[in-house]
């Protein structure tokens, strides 16, 4: 009978958790949609865009992802997770129509600008949903499909792309965000957030309906002693950079987030086709790209348990270090390929590519969110997670915009190894500061510093 009955809670939690998590699937297919037409757009009438023209629509998603966290973070504390998550599906939708109904750069700028924003929510939010929905041994594998869900995105867009004209792939992407809102509508809010806003009796009712269970008082508990510390006394704002324990936890996920960001993934994802076009193929670059998200999605399945079994600490560090060696590697290629008259040798380019699918997807990719859903207080989360994704923002927009400045200056090399070298000092930083947050309470600290200290 127990079984079951957890067998009912387990299931509901994931159910739920992997709705919010289409928030995150609509993120990622308006990240990446115009990267597999931007060849085509180029040459597109309508639109007439240049090189430089391209970098920019490219990079202009990022404006959005600054400007929407901090007040995505802000609102959700004030009005609850669920709503302003919500809001991922109604702002995609404008935005596809904008593309759709207005055919020139100007629209296409705005309406990336939107999207972006609604990507920040995504990124801000999905997280911290989840991870104060699901019990904490669970926890990982289901921030975990954060990654999951973005990547299933992109790959979403990478197909269908390439082979449909302007107007029918944005009438397949149109639906994704509907599905999205209508779906999570009928989602309960997350019972950290009820007890936040003093409503015990709702937030019992929640937790019970994802426990399946009518004993969870001492949970319950818990939950409402953590929140009552966690935003008794100073304002958000004070306690996230003057008490110690919350000030650490923060330089230590903007570490990952640079990181994350800095190593390459938003160059891979947006700039796959110009990079396979660089090289030596078997495939078009189009169906490389395929391929690559492909890789990325297979991978990030398997990643959304391992941080449960081997915990975050041990997972980031051997996905910093091997980052590390396959941009060594990639770099490698290209310097070879661009600087020398030494016969290509495209099976390093395919390994270094691969190698940092793995290992990026192992740790730097999906343990970002997870890191933000569980290292802060009830009271700082939603701020520190707002900030956190608007650097990520600025990180993406600095390495969206140079790759195709550095490439035509120094070489497609010099952008891998600087990612590389990135990936090492992270590595070290992590080693010395990070500490294991696996299978305890959100917020839960190292060594539980007093409030107040500095």
């Amino acid at each position: 009978m127990f079984l079951c009955q957890f067998n009912r809670g387990l299931v509901r939690q994931v159910i739920v958790s992997t709705i919010s998590q289409l928030s995150v699937f609509v993120a990622g297919a308006a990240y990446c949609w115009f990267e597999p037409l931007t060849l085509r757009l180029r040459e597109d009438p309508n639109f007439m865009m240049s090189t430089e023209g391209v970098s920019w629509l490219i990079a202009l998603i990022e404006l959005g992802c600054v400007i929407s966290p901090i007040i995505a973070g802000y609102l959700s504390d004030r009005y609850g997770r669920k709503p302003v998550l919500l809001s991922v599906g109604p702002m995609c939708v404008v935005g596809w129509v904008m593309a759709v109904l207005w055919k020139n750069i100007w629209v296409l700028a705005v309406m990336r600008v939107l999207q972006g924003m609604a990507v920040g929510v995504g990124f801000t939010l999905a997280p911290i949903y989840t991870a104060e929905v699901a019990d904490p041994k669970l926890r990982g594998v289901l921030s975990g499909t954060f990654q999951t869900a973005f990547y299933t995105g992109a790959l979403y867009v990478f197909c269908t792309g390439p082979y449909l004209n302007y107007d029918n792939f944005i009438y397949t992407s149109l639906p994704v965000p509907i599905v999205f809102t209508i779906i999570f509508s009928f989602c309960p809010e997350t019972p950290y957030y009820f007890l936040m806003d003093g409503k015990e009796e709702k937030a019992k009712e929640v937790l019970k309906y994802f426990r399946d269970s009518i004993d969870v008082d001492e949970e319950i508990a818990k939950m409402k002693a953590a929140v009552e510390e966690e935003t008794s006394g100073s304002s958000s704002w004070r306690t996230l950079f003057f008490d110690k324990g919350e000030r650490k936890a923060f330089i230590i996920v903007n570490i990952v987030c640079l990181a994350k960001f800095m190593t390459g993934m938003p160059v891979i994802a947006n700039y796959a086709v110009e990079t396979f076009s660089m090289a030596s193929s078997f495939l078009p670059p189009e169906e490389m790209s395929i391929v690559l998200m492909s890789i990325l999605a297979g991978i990030a399945v398997l990643a959304a348990f391992l941080s449960d079994w081997f915990g975050r600490k041990p997972l980031l560090l051997v996905s910093c270090f091997g980052c590390f060696i396959a941009h060594l590697f990639t770099g490698l290629y290209y310097y070879l390929h661009e600087r020398t008259s030494y016969e290509d040798q495209p099976w390093m380019l395919y390994l270094g590519i691969v190698l940092y699918c793995f290992f990026s997807d192992i740790g730097l990719g999906p343990l970002l969110q997870t890191l933000l859903g569980e290292m802060f207080g009830a009271n700082t989360r939603g701020l520190a997670g707002g900030i956190t994704e608007g650097l990520g923002a600025v990180w993406c927009f600095v390495a969206l915009k140079l790759y195709s400045p550095v490439n035509e200056a120094l070489g497609v090399y010099f952008n891998f190894w600087f990612y590389s070298v990135v990936a090492f000092v992270s590595g070290v930083i992590l080693w010395i500061m990070l500490y294991e947050t696996a299978g305890k309470m959100i917020g839960e600290k190292e060594d539980k510093p007093n409030k107040g200290a500095s």
